[in-house]
């Protein structure tokens, strides 16, 4: 399997096209044709990482967030962004990033934190465009909704949050009821949302990176809590694991080039050819057993915090 065949296996989960235009996703390190040997998943890449990558025998980091955003002119070490990509250079690691095409996504990274909170009954916060990929319609949006199972005090909801999300601490602008039950939720830096959770009669807004001024949005009607950037997203490497090991990695063959049977020689199935090409519509040279197996490569979870926040 190739670091290309990954990117089709993510790329159908979250396509590129919805990302933001601000965004930098995809391959954004390495030649596609690579083979992959392994996959290290982690919220951010840093240099740790790189040692990490080569002690645990992996090719190909992906992250959720891009390790660089807009052009850059030079590359010379002077800064941990420059070092990362010259050592992934050297290092022949590949860099994939997921990172605002997997946030804008009805099962991404606010999923993961509704999942979390409990919410059911969950809607886009703010409904995006409709896109075209493959021949499927991705609906998009920004953030989710949705409603607790029982109403909840407004003290034991804070609780309920902080010990749900490890937080060091929140911090939120108080709102005047004392009951929870409609939460809003976004992933990073959500308040650019406030309104929407307002108009949408959310109790509370679960978000991040609020800036002073922008506590005073919640008008005193909601609870609006910043618990961290890291602490919002940091389900988001477990997401992009279990997409790929139950998409990408579950015993894998290849076509051969008679185009009727795999490597084993074992003739390959009408029904197995037609569900991958709905999972995968770019995999297709690919085919899929789903028996009890090993994966072709180890796809694991970082063992670095890479959260630079600390708390005192």
């Amino acid at each position: 399997m190739l670091f290309s065949d990954i990117a089709a296996a993510l790329e159908a989960l979250a396509p590129p096209q919805t990302a933001e235009s601000y965004d930098n996703v995809g391959l954004l390190v390495g030649l596609p044709r690579t083979p992959v040997r392994g996959v290290l998943v982690n919220l951010d890449v840093t240099e740790a990482m790189l040692d990490e990558a080569v002690a645990k025998g992996c090719n190909l980091i992906v992250t959720h967030h891009p390790i660089w955003f807009t052009g850059r002119k030079r590359l010379n070490g002077e800064d941990y962004v420059s070092r990362i990509i010259m050592e992934a250079v050297k290092r022949d690691i590949g860099l994939y990033a997921c990172h605002t095409n997997l946030d804008n996504i009805r099962e991404g990274v606010n999923r993961r934190i509704a999942d979390t909170i409990g919410l059911v009954d969950t809607a886009f916060l703010r409904p995006g465009r409709t896109f075209q990929a493959d021949g499927r319609a991705i609906l998009t949006g920004s953030g989710l909704v949705g409603t607790l199972p029982e109403p909840m005090g407004k003290q034991a909801f804070l609780a309920h949050i902080k010990r749900a999300f490890g937080c060091g601490g929140i911090r939120y602008a108080d709102a005047a009821q004392e009951t929870i039950s409609r939460v809003a939720v976004c992933g990073g830096a959500g308040s650019f949302l406030t309104p929407d959770a307002l108009a949408a009669g959310a109790d509370a807004f679960v978000t991040a990176d609020i800036s002073y001024h922008k506590f005073f949005d919640g008008e005193g009607r909601m609870l609006l809590m910043d618990i961290g950037h890291h602490e919002s997203e940091q389900f988001t490497s477990e997401l992009i694991r279990a997409y790929l090991l139950g998409e990408a990695c579950a015993d894998v063959w290849e076509k051969s080039p008679a185009g009727n049977s795999t490597q084993s020689g074992e003739k390959n199935s009408p029904g197995n050819k037609e569900e991958l090409s709905k999972t995968f519509p770019n995999f297709a040279r690919y085919f899929r057993r789903r028996a009890a197996g090993e994966p072709l490569f180890p796809v694991l979870l970082s063992e670095i915090r890479t959260n630079p926040v600390r708390y005192c």
